[in-house]
């Protein structure tokens, strides 16, 4: 945002200095008086608002952040890396800016959400007007403000009370805004989304383009909003409208799902990811596929940096037989053929029961990179959400349990044991959950939002990290001192300060 601001400013100090001498047309990331004439331009703006939101994953920083903090994955311990899982950072991020490692931290989510923010601001404004075919130009405003409404609700799922900005920034006078209370981040994300599933076409694999969203996205978005916000009922009619639309359907094969040469197959489940690929221009790259490969060139990729790994605790509680554990190692191949046993698999690390993490696995990849797309949306979290909520908002009906062992049922495990009171259900389809998505980002969140952190994170341990202890103020991240600095409205988390 400082940055933003920033450009703005020399650009309106430039073009009001020289307005008088000067007649030439200004072509600058903030002008925008002769864009959105016709289609063509309408449509590279939201291009542009997809290519923001995949420069947020590039870095990896939104899985980084939230699954270094949790109980199923660890970062090599390393300065700078350390500081997630050790609780560690300041809201300056001292060590992380002193490492080089900003770019894998909370601060890198704060500044991409706003960039992407910023961008879908400028379509939702100026595509309304833009003379071209009436249903499409209703599609791009509804995938702008889903993707507004994605990246607000992950601010305020990292961050806790965050900036809303719901204009773009054509004017110093509206380049800064004050935060905004949760709840009220929450009212802009459901009106986005409201109107994004009002706006957008429902999902149809005949002519569905390759990483846009369409209206089954937005509900399912709806869905987890609503059950983050603790409003059970909403929640659940959202998951049933993705059900039941019979848009999607769960891959029967649950490491198919996560198979790089597979991932048009993945289409069926996937209701929006951030596309990626290794051969084509422009290439489109993730950190994941590098850091959860192991050191070195193997049948994981083609350039590991053994920076991830899976706590053995976690590795050891899936059920017998659930295929969801297949996708999870303790030994590799390297590309020589050498077989490298548990033991060996790094030998940087003080912890030798080391478990591999294969969801982004590409043994084709190009050097450091696979082509795996990385997942934010799909089916099984709908079914999840809505045994979560049914159990929540009713109890744990019939009706829930048929959404719980639908996920079972694919994974190859007996449907959940009959007859549990509502908590024991609710904790199951946690556990659940952390079993279904791993290594995607959303384990921590479901420990915040249901305040279960504090408990959980101090029992996954290693000997590389044998002391986890979370304080209440780590439920969010601080927000970055350097935004605070630039912005004269915005003030810290009273935890932070």
């Amino acid at each position: 945002m400082k940055q933003l601001i920033y450009i703005l400013f020399l650009v309106l100090v430039v073009t009001s200095g020289c307005k008088k001498t000067l007649e030439e047309k200004a072509y600058s990331a903030t002008y925008t008086k002769d864009f959105y004439s016709n289609a063509a331009e309408a449509e590279a703006a939201i291009t542009a608002v997809y290519g923001n939101l995949y420069g947020m994953y590039n870095s990896g920083a939104p899985f980084f952040a939230s699954d270094w903090s949790a109980d199923q994955t660890f970062p090599r311990n390393v300065v700078g890396r350390n500081t997630l899982t050790q609780f560690s950072y300041d809201p300056a991020y001292s060590v992380q800016n002193s490492f080089g490692r900003s770019n894998e931290s909370p601060m890198e989510i704060w500044k991409r959400s706003y960039i992407t923010i910023e961008s879908a601001n400028w379509v939702i404004d100026k595509v309304p007007s833009t003379p071209m075919d009436a249903v499409r130009r209703d599609a791009i405003v509804g995938e702008a403000l889903f993707l507004r409404a994605y990246c607000l609700w992950t601010l305020s799922r990292n961050f806790g009370s965050i900036v809303v900005k719901t204009s773009p920034t054509n004017s110093i006078d509206n380049a800064v805004v004050g935060k905004s209370p949760i709840d009220d981040v929450y009212k802009q994300v459901f009106a986005d989304l409201t109107k994004a599933e009002q706006l957008l076409p429902d999902y149809a694999a005949s002519t569905a383009v390759k990483g846009r969203v369409y209206k089954q996205a937005a509900q399912l978005l709806h869905a987890k909003a609503a059950l983050y916000n603790g409003k059970w009922a909403d929640a659940l009619t959202s998951a049933q409208a993705v059900i039941t639309s019979n848009k999607f359907s769960l891959v029967p094969s649950f490491t198919d799902l996560f198979t790089a040469a597979k991932k048009d197959l993945g289409r069926q489940e996937v209701l929006f990811d951030v596309e990626l690929n290794n051969t084509t221009n422009p290439v489109r790259q993730s950190q994941l596929h590098f850091f959860y490969a192991p050191n070195g060139s193997s049948d994981y990729n083609k350039g590991g940096a053994g920076g991830i790994y899976v706590y053995s605790a976690f590795y050891n509680s899936f059920p017998a037989g659930d295929t969801r554990k297949n996708l999870l190692a303790t030994s590799y191949t390297t590309t020589a053929g050498v077989f490298v046993p548990q033991a060996s698999i790094d030998t940087r690390l003080a912890t030798k029961d080391l478990v591999l993490m294969g969801k982004y696995k590409d043994p084709n990849s190009v050097g450091a990179y696979g082509s795996n797309n990385v997942y934010l949306l799909r089916l099984a979290d709908a079914y999840l959400i809505a045994a979560e909520a049914e159990a929540r908002a009713n109890s744990a009906s019939a009706t829930a349990y048929s959404y719980i062992n639908t996920v079972r049922t694919r994974a190859g495990i007996p449907n959940l044991t009959a007859g549990l009171a509502q908590q024991p259900f609710i904790d199951s389809v946690l556990r659940e959950r952390s079993w279904e998505f791993y290594g995607e980002g959303d384990r921590w969140y479901d420990l915040t939002r249901t305040d279960k952190f504090l408990s959980v994170i101090p029992t996954a341990v290693n000997a590389d990290y044998p002391v986890r202890t979370p304080a209440a103020k780590n439920k969010y991240f601080p927000i970055p001192q350097v935004e605070i600095n630039a912005n004269p409205l915005l003030v810290q988390n009273d935890d932070w300060k």
